[in-house]
């Protein structure tokens, strides 16, 4: 029985807190949020949008709206912006 629950996110920054090397990441609670943050990233960034869920296999994930996968690598902010809508406030259905 796994008995520690962390999002991704707050691993991160508790790794950060101890000074462990980790991927950039910023977390969004709204899309606007999402496309702002692309700023804090360097120019021609490329941008992996993820839904922060306890559970395994969110890339094959489907949400209960019909958006496939919980897991986009995108190119733009506007992208980002566009994938957080479809993830943010959905129900993600993992294998």
């Amino acid at each position: 029985m796994r008995g520690l629950k962390l999002h991704e996110y707050q691993a991160g920054a508790l790794l950060d807190s101890f000074k462990v090397p980790t991927a950039m990441g910023k977390v969004a609670f709204n899309p606007e949020d999402a496309f702002k943050a692309c700023n804090e990233f360097p120019a021609g960034a490329e941008y992996v949008v993820k839904a922060q869920v306890l559970t395994g296999g969110r890339g094959l994930g489907t949400f209960a709206s019909g958006f496939k996968g919980g897991v986009h690598i995108v190119d733009t902010p506007a992208k980002v912006q566009d994938i957080a809508s479809k993830m943010l406030g959905e129900n993600l259905i993992t294998k």
